[in-house]
């Protein structure tokens, strides 16, 4: 109760050093001249408040010494107001005014998203409605988790691999994948765009009405892989190998191979269309109604 006495001269010293304005000099001379701030003016149920919360309302006294006629800050509006709320009314707006002051500083929790999470592991976590943006992910491997409607924009991942995971109406775009293996992964709708592979090995995935555009795959081989509905256009693959994979009514369109064979894949109704192979013949291939369009 130290500080709720000397309250005034914390406000003086202040004005002198800080230039505090003139109402915060009208409360100190206010504490000054009515002792509002006396311990004989606070009540019981106050201190308890002060001790616990470390705040109170002010009776319907103290309202009448801080707006009342006497006081410097008349104020008979503001005084009616509030005369006219209960204790818990008065809470509940003190409780609303917080929290439009935390919503008018937003951009904090944007920032918070931009830190680079590293050395975080995830394993059996379930997550939904959870957008990513400007996110960096380092040395945090994934394990056993489901997403869902979890967007990623600018989103990286940096030697992270994910095993046993799966995706469901999780767009990513601007989102580059580097030295990030995955395995035993399910991908069901989650188109892509602008995206990168970079040394990301693929086995055992699963891709269902994802398609993607404006991607590229570099020294990323995938093996025993399935794309079903999933079609693509305007991506890139270098030195990216593919083995035992099947394309299940999954077309393609303008897009390159570069030293990237395929081995043993089967393509069943999965057209291509002005589609360019570079030293990517590969043997043993299964295509089936998949024809090649001025390819």
């Amino acid at each position: 109760m130290r500080h709720i006495e000397n309250l005034n001269i914390f406000i003086l010293k202040a004005s002198k050093e800080n230039g505090v304005n003139s109402r915060l000099m009208k409360i100190a001379n206010i504490s000054s001249s009515s002792r509002l701030f006396n311990l004989n003016n606070i009540e019981v149920l106050q201190l308890e408040d002060f001790n616990t919360t470390g705040f109170s309302m002010m009776t319907p006294k103290q309202l009448m010494m801080f707006y009342g006629p006497q006081s410097p800050l008349n104020d008979s509006k503001s005084l009616e107001f509030f005369l006219s709320l209960s204790e818990d009314d008065m809470q509940r707006l003190l409780l609303d005014d917080i929290r439009k002051l935390a919503n008018k500083h937003s951009s904090l929790k944007i920032r918070q998203k931009r830190q680079v999470n590293a050395l975080n592991p995830r394993a059996f976590i379930a997550a939904a409605l959870r957008a990513r943006a400007g996110s960096l992910s380092v040395l945090s491997p994934t394990a056993f988790t489901i997403g869902a409607l979890t967007p990623s924009v600018l989103g990286t991942s940096l030697l992270s691999p994910f095993a046993f995971t799966a995706s469901l109406l999780a767009p990513r775009f601007l989102a580059p994948t580097i030295l990030s293996p995955f395995a035993l992964r399910l991908i069901l709708l989650r188109p892509s765009s602008l995206t990168a592979s970079v040394l990301s090995p693929s086995t055992l995935s699963l891709s269902v009405l994802s398609p993607g555009a404006l991607s590229a795959s570099v020294l990323s081989p995938s093996t025993l892989s399935a794309s079903i509905l999933s079609p693509s256009c305007l991506t890139a693959s270098a030195f990216s190998p593919s083995a035992y994979n099947l394309a299940l009514l999954t077309p393609r369109c303008l897009s390159v191979s570069y030293f990237s064979p395929t081995y043993r894949n089967t393509l069943l109704f999965s057209p291509k269309f002005y589609t360019k192979s570079i030293n990517s013949t590969g043997k043993n291939n299964l295509v089936m109604f998949s024809p090649s369009i001025a390819s």
